[in-house]
């Protein structure tokens, strides 16, 4: 019963489930499964469902240490109390590091190094596919050495020894066996990773969530090609990392004729940050094999307007809004306010999720030359 109201938790996200059941945000009481924190009045008074068909209202019952976390302890469940940390990291902690990685300046351009973005991404990619969390050295090093040398800073050796390195010190990276870990620098490091030759991969916890969550993988990949892969081809990058096996199938849609919607990569990554949500009006079609949603390119891919295919310059739509979108019936203003152009009339902000940041110039393009078009 516990279970399967936490798995409905993941399932719709901690905003729609309590919305959903009509449950606040918890303070200071919190049931830890997995590595991930639930709202544990919501998750006791929804598995109540299971007793007599239907959940509990907030107002039915008291949440606390004297009731659900002495019920939720006493079925083998961990809760946190106020003030007391959960053992295993959260998810808030797992996107905490991602915005904190510090990659080196390259001595040749300037530019911040890839290589702590392209480990990750490299361990993200295998997780998606359902690979082992830990790999052998001998096989890391040559795996991220090529990916390094084919999506790195020109002319800046791959090293891979470091990034590996300096995630495990990040709290990201898992060594296990190994106390004795050197800092992310010099030819002690690279000596030591050659001598070990240890077994490394994501810290499990952080494997977990990037496995199991769809939404935070793609948040996560998004994040990273926006913040250090300019003038990259994203989609090629993908590709290369394994996420291609992870598109949709392309899906048909009748017009006057039957036409072929093919989203890139890049966009079926920013569809599933957004969970398939349309980000101007929330829904998400439900198919008999799983959902979806269009990725909307703000300022036309081609000629003659030449937009680029890169996460500041893409949606995740409904069909519907897309189509209005695309004809310039709707923009969406400096503040994302998405209007419509029609009768001036605001159909409310834009959805937005943290990881993914729309261009001003992109949407600027849009009201000026696509709109007028319409």
């Amino acid at each position: 019963m516990v279970l399967a109201a936490i798995t409905e938790f993941d399932q719709l996200g901690r905003d729609a489930f309590l919305k959903l059941y009509g449950y606040r945000p918890a303070i200071g009481y919190f049931l830890v499964h997995d590595g991930r924190r639930y709202d544990s009045k919501a998750i006791a008074g929804v598995a109540h469902r299971g007793v007599d068909g239907r959940p509990l209202r907030p107002g039915e019952f008291s949440g606390g240490n004297a009731t659900v976390a002495r019920v939720l302890g006493d079925l083998g469940f961990e809760v946190t109390k106020p003030g007391q940390d959960a053992e295993v990291p959260a998810l808030e902690d797992l996107l905490r590091k991602v915005e904190s990685l510090r990659p080196a300046l390259s001595s040749t351009t300037g530019e911040r190094k890839r290589h702590q973005p392209l480990t990750l991404l490299w361990a993200i990619g295998r997780a998606a596919q359902g690979k082992p969390r830990l790999r052998r050295w001998e096989s890391t090093y040559r795996e991220l050495g090529r990916l390094i040398e084919e999506f790195g800073i020109e002319e800046e050796r791959p090293n891979p020894e470091f990034p590996v390195l300096w995630l495990h010190h990040h709290g990201l990276w898992d060594l296990p066996g190994h106390a004795d870990v050197p800092a992310a620098s010099g030819r002690n490091a690279q000596k030591w990773m050659k001598e070990h030759q240890p077994d490394s991969g994501l810290l499990p916890w952080a494997y977990e969530i990037v496995t199991d969550r769809e939404d935070v993988r793609a948040q996560i990949v998004v994040r990273l090609l926006s913040a250090y892969f300019h003038g990259v081809d994203h989609n090629r990058l993908l590709t290369r990392i394994g996420l291609d096996a992870m598109s949709s199938p392309a899906s048909r849609r009748e017009a006057i004729v039957e036409r072929v919607i093919r989203d890139s990569l890049l966009a079926e990554q920013i569809k599933r940050a957004h969970d398939f949500h349309c980000q101007i009006c929330g829904d998400r079609l439900t198919l008999h094999r799983g959902f979806y949603a269009e990725g909307a390119h703000i300022r036309p891919l081609g000629k003659p307007h030449n937009g680029p295919d890169e996460p500041g310059n893409l949606l995740c739509l409904c069909p519907n809004h897309h189509v209005l979108f695309d004809r310039g019936m709707i923009t969406i203003q400096a503040d994302l306010t998405a209007t419509d152009t029609a009768s001036g009339a605001s159909l409310g902000g834009l959805r937005v999720t943290e990881n993914h940041e729309i261009s001003q110039d992109h949407l600027d393009y849009h009201r000026q030359v696509i709109a007028k078009q319409s």
